[in-house]
């Protein structure tokens, strides 16, 4: 990572989790730099909260415009509706293989399991869901890395161990598990649904997902032109989508495959009448 990548996932942790952290000296544009990651991943209340907690420090020396900016675009966003993440994406609840989806939702109308459990598995899913579609999960990283620091206890890890191998998840959960020690610094007894490896293994894993530039393609939609044939608007986000699936296909292939379908499908519903 760049000093701005750096800083910005250090005042991340440090907004979502408290950490002390130190911040690396940033030029005027960097900060906007910073600002603008914060706001494209959609986690500027967090970086807000770690600006603050490390404002006595020499370095965290952010423009009085740049602020007053984030702060205006902080209240904006409270009183907008979440409208979801990366637009038209499936309900995080729901997988598109239809065995692994019956699994899943046999999993959630189980009774006996505590609410935190099944939230965590919820949270996972909707985490590999993400990561599947559309890229790095910084919201939902953040996101998950505060419940497991604070809810973590009331978790039945055994039953999350077994719900994973039903619905095939582990090899997803690896890369989940790796996001989450080596950008959150989480420990390694936090995240027990991820196997011990080495970190030549977790370094490989990282350098496949850890793409903070262009993470979010503009949406893969069709559209009827003046002829009859039906074309794609961007090509190359066809192309991206094609990749990105042959990427995960040997972490995921029960569900990479339906995955890519299914956003195909929901783009040949946008076709123009």
């Amino acid at each position: 990572m760049n000093i701005t990548e750096r800083n910005f996932f250090r005042l991340l942790r440090a907004g979502a989790l408290g950490t002390e952290e130190q911040i690396e000296p940033l030029s005027a544009w960097k900060w906007r730099r910073l600002y603008q990651l914060a706001v494209m991943h959609d986690v500027e209340d967090l970086v807000r909260r770690g600006i603050d907690r490390c404002a006595t420090q020499f370095f965290v020396q952010v423009p009085e415009k740049l602020l007053a900016e984030w702060d205006t675009t902080q209240a904006d966003n409270n009183n907008e509706t979440d409208e979801g993440e990366v637009n038209t994406l499936l309900e995080s609840d729901h997988l598109t293989n239809p065995l692994l989806n019956h699994r899943l939702q046999a999993i959630l109308d189980e009774e006996g399991t505590t609410t935190e459990t099944r939230q965590l598995l919820m949270m996972l899913v909707g985490v590999v869901r993400f990561i599947m579609n559309a890229g790095i999960p910084v919201k939902r990283m953040a996101e998950l890395a505060i419940f497991l620091r604070h809810q973590g206890q009331k978790v039945d890890f055994v039953k999350i161990g077994e719900w994973t191998d039903q619905l095939k998840l582990r090899p997803m959960l690896q890369l989940t598990g790796a996001l989450l020690t080596r950008l959150m610094l989480l420990e390694a007894d936090e995240v027990p649904f991820m196997t011990p490896e080495s970190d030549a293994v977790t370094e490989k894993r990282m350098r496949e997902i850890l793409k903070l530039r262009n993470s979010h393609p503009e949406e893969w939609y069709f559209s009827q032109g003046k002829n009859i044939f039906v074309h794609t608007s961007n090509p190359s986000a066809m192309l991206w989508h094609c990749r990105r699936s042959a990427r995960y296909f040997h972490y995921y292939p029960a569900e990479t495959m339906t995955n890519f379908f299914a956003s195909f499908a929901h783009s040949l519903s946008h076709i123009e009448e």
